[in-house]
């Protein structure tokens, strides 16, 4: 039995990671220059290094325990990852810059328009190619 026990105890220590994924997604920006809730729509205050720092220890770390954070600039936007490992330890472990807006913020078309689009267009292209087709036979 204690065998068992020593088992399931060595399973659960090995299958618990050591850092916490992240709790969700967060957008700041550098023409904010106060407030915010972190949302795309309304991103929060990073316009200087104090304000970023806030963000990250005050909002990502000690609310949400980690997360990923765009910080948006005029014509780019930096990517980071902030990993909560415990209540004195939330750090940025991953930064990468890119150019244009981040992703999934522009307009977003479902597939379903999209093709049905294509798909009327072909359609409309079709009849008027027998239409044509008959008015040229006919005459």
């Amino acid at each position: 039995m204690i065998l068992i026990i020593v088992i399931f105890a060595l399973m659960v220590a090995v299958m618990t990671p050591s850092a916490v994924d992240a709790a969700g997604v967060f957008y700041c920006s550098t023409s904010v220059t106060t407030g915010g809730t972190g949302s795309y729509a309304d991103p929060w205050a990073c316009s200087t290094t104090d304000q970023l720092n806030s963000v990250i220890d005050d909002q990502i770390c000690d609310v949400y325990t980690g997360g990923y954070l765009y910080q948006i600039f005029p014509a780019s936007y930096r990517y980071m990852v902030i990993t909560w490992y415990s209540s004195t330890d939330c750090r940025v472990t991953s930064t990468v810059d890119y150019a244009g807006g981040p992703p999934s913020t522009g307009v977003e078309l479902p597939t379903p328009y999209i093709v049905g689009a294509v798909a009327v267009v072909g359609a409309g292209l079709l009849v008027a190619g027998i239409a044509w087709r008959r008015k040229r036979t006919a005459a």
